[in-house]
């Protein structure tokens, strides 16, 4: 019977009928691929950046600890805006019911859960800080319908009303990740990481 059908199938079958045939539906299919592949190229070297344990690479030798310091003294709060202005952005687009003061709330402890691990092992951090954002994907993918963009624009032009609570913040931000420099220096001097010999050094 199985047999039959195919062969009735292969028949009719013509690859004229394929090439002749309407793509135009395909059209909306490549802008989607197109857009989750900029998103996702977006997004892997957004996460992978927030979740570095060492944000900012120290090339000078001599001067290490004071470049460091102002690297982080005075780059880091940019830098620190800039993770908790994406993670409230990406909450606002999933978390449909939440307020904004619960939104930035738990974007604050979603990056300072991502800078923590970090500084126990980034790989940890990593799949962390990419989880939100893969599944705001998944949710687009899935149900379009679940935005409510008049909500989030809402939300959005109500933001100017907690920027004191913004501002609190990135200063605890920026507070605990020096703590977690200083405990992980501190750390590093009492136990140092031992490398494992190359085979070349074998």
């Amino acid at each position: 019977m199985v047999f039959e059908k195919f062969s009735q199938w292969a028949a009719q079958f013509s690859i004229n009928d394929i090439f002749r045939g309407d793509f135009s539906s395909f059209v909306p299919l490549l802008y989607l691929a197109i857009s989750m592949a900029i998103y996702a190229i977006l997004i892997w070297h957004y996460y992978r950046y927030i979740a570095k344990r060492d944000i900012f690479k120290i090339t000078s030798t001599k001067y290490a600890k004071t470049v460091a310091f102002l690297k982080y003294g005075f780059l880091f709060p940019f830098v620190a805006v800039g993770f908790f202005a994406g993670f409230a952005l990406m909450l606002l687009f999933l978390a449909k019911d939440l307020d904004i003061g619960t939104v930035l709330s738990t974007s604050f402890a979603i990056i300072i859960a991502i800078r923590i691990t970090a500084y126990y092992n980034e790989d940890l951090s990593k799949d962390l800080a990419k989880l939100l954002p893969f599944v705001l994907l998944g949710v687009f993918l899935v149900d379009p319908s679940y935005f409510r963009w008049n909500d989030i624009i809402n939300k959005i032009n109500s933001l100017p009303e907690f920027f004191t609570t913004c501002i609190q913040f990135i200063l605890i931000f920026m507070i605990i990740e020096w703590i977690l420099r200083i405990v992980y220096n501190i750390k590093n001097r009492i136990w140092p990481s031992k490398k494992k010999p190359s085979l070349e050094t074998q």
